[in-house]
């Protein structure tokens, strides 16, 4: 699998990140796998995992030889074979890049026949410049508490994750990372998956944490409970020796601004109809 690994690395630069967060995320041992080699040497390769191809690379001194194009069409004729309708450039059980990379590689996949309604944005803040008490934003109304979830919190999260978004709750269910919960009046408000070492794009050595799958149950939403929840996590990971956050796969670009977040890199979430 390293050279994959190897492959990735080169071919997407400004998204780095270790070979356990490629084997882990992406599962490449469980993918259905299209390669092409030439006197042994690997061109390019794709990945497909349900009716997603998370990954698709070619070796930049092979690309205009229609590789890319072969190993597209392959994957297709694969779904294909499965009874798959829709594919989707990303996404599914395991990936890491969410969609497409913003760039030349959204022509290729447009001429191909996707299309894509909507952009994915990867944030990041840098810690060495927040400070919790003199950010400009609304406070969360009296009665407003912050705490991390306990095994007994688990019924009554998943019950408030499945009001907000109820695609989460496989993912709640499973955490092993801390969850920290917003409760107004002592009943849980929102919920956001906070981890140490979270960094999924990351030089060797940083240590980036992350924020994720923030959610406030709707009848609570905009009163300030879930920007001063995220405030609090933020705090909660600078205190444990973070440098840096990061923030993927959302399109929420001007609430995340107001804590100090920018925006890093895009992911054009492309689809086809089979």
């Amino acid at each position: 699998m390293s050279e994959y690994y190897e492959m990735y690395m080169r071919c997407f630069p400004e998204y780095p990140t270790t070979p356990e967060n490629f084997q882990s995320l992406l599962r490449p041992d469980l993918a259905h796998i299209v390669e092409r080699r030439e006197d042994g040497r690997l061109l390019g390769f794709a990945l497909v995992h349900g009716e997603s191809i998370p990954l698709l690379c070619v070796d930049e001194s092979y690309r205009c030889r229609g590789i890319g194009s072969g190993l597209l069409e392959e994957c297709e004729a694969y779904l294909r074979e499965q009874g798959t309708g829709n594919v989707s450039i990303g996404c599914g059980p395991h990936y890491l890049l969410q969609g497409v990379p913003q760039g030349p590689a959204v022509g290729f996949f447009e001429k191909r026949g996707y299309t894509a309604e909507w952009s994915s944005i990867n944030m990041a803040l840098d810690l060495g410049t927040f400070q919790h008490d003199q950010l400009s934003i609304p406070p969360a109304p009296a009665g407003t508490g912050y705490r991390f979830a306990g095994e007994g919190d688990i019924p009554a999260l998943l019950k408030a994750v499945e009001a907000a978004e109820d695609g989460w709750v496989d993912i709640f269910a499973h955490c092993a990372d801390p969850i920290l919960l917003a409760e107004l009046d002592g009943v849980i408000a929102g919920f956001e998956i906070l981890s140490v070492d979270g960094g999924y794009f990351m030089a060797p050595g940083e240590r980036v944490g992350s924020v994720g799958c923030v959610g406030v149950v709707p009848d609570k939403r905009e009163r300030g409970i879930g920007l001063a929840m995220v405030a609090q996590g933020v705090k909660w990971l600078k205190e444990r020796g973070c440098t840096q956050i990061e923030l993927r796969y959302t399109w929420l670009e001007s609430w995340y601004g107001k804590l100090g977040f920018k925006s890093v890199s895009r992911q054009w979430m492309g689809e086809k109809k089979l």
